[in-house]
């Protein structure tokens, strides 16, 4: 039995394809095809209005080993890592913001912003990390990564979150 409250029929094919999984070209093909003939596009969340950057660069992150490894490391397969980093512009959209803080690690960035979206299967959420950068070329949000986890491992924020947001988040199964 899952927490999750029944998505939309398009949420169900969500579902099941990040369920299902697909290969590392295929989330390519679809990234590429969603930036087109540009370098970048501005993906919009729709509760808060918060537009970030989607880029090039930012596709090569999303589809990295590191990243793909960050998913395995939580108990899922590298082919749904795919699967929903190939949705990146649905579950920016969809997300809620959990928290934000500053860079400690790096002087070019101001903030870490974190979004969970959720998947719709086995209490999983995509836990997507937006920079903000005040480098002066590239100024502004830009997405960073995302990896799949589960709702549990998030702690106390996603209570929070829920309280605030006007979306129909999941209750983890504890």
């Amino acid at each position: 039995m899952t927490a999750f409250a029944e998505p939309a029929a398009e949420g169900r094919d969500k579902a099941e394809m990040y369920r299902k999984g697909m290969s590392q070209k295929e989330a390519t093909v679809i990234l590429n095809n969603l930036l087109g003939n540009n370098n970048q596009i501005i993906l919009q969340n729709a509760e808060s209005g918060e537009e970030v950057r989607l880029s090039k660069r930012s596709i090569g992150k999303l589809l990295s080993n590191a990243a793909a490894e960050k998913s395995i490391a939580n108990g899922f397969e590298r082919k749904q890592h795919y699967a929903a980093v190939s949705d990146i512009d649905n579950l920016f959209a969809n997300s809620v913001k959990i928290m934000e803080h500053p860079d400690k690690n790096n002087t070019n960035y101001v903030f870490i912003h974190r979004y969970v979206a959720p998947l719709y299967f086995d209490n999983s959420v995509a836990y997507i990390t937006v920079k903000e950068t005040r480098e002066p070329k590239q100024s502004g949000k830009r997405i960073y990564s995302a990896e799949l986890i589960e709702i549990k491992k998030l702690g106390g924020k996603l209570e929070t979150v829920r309280k605030k947001s006007s979306y129909q988040f999941p209750n983890p199964e504890l």
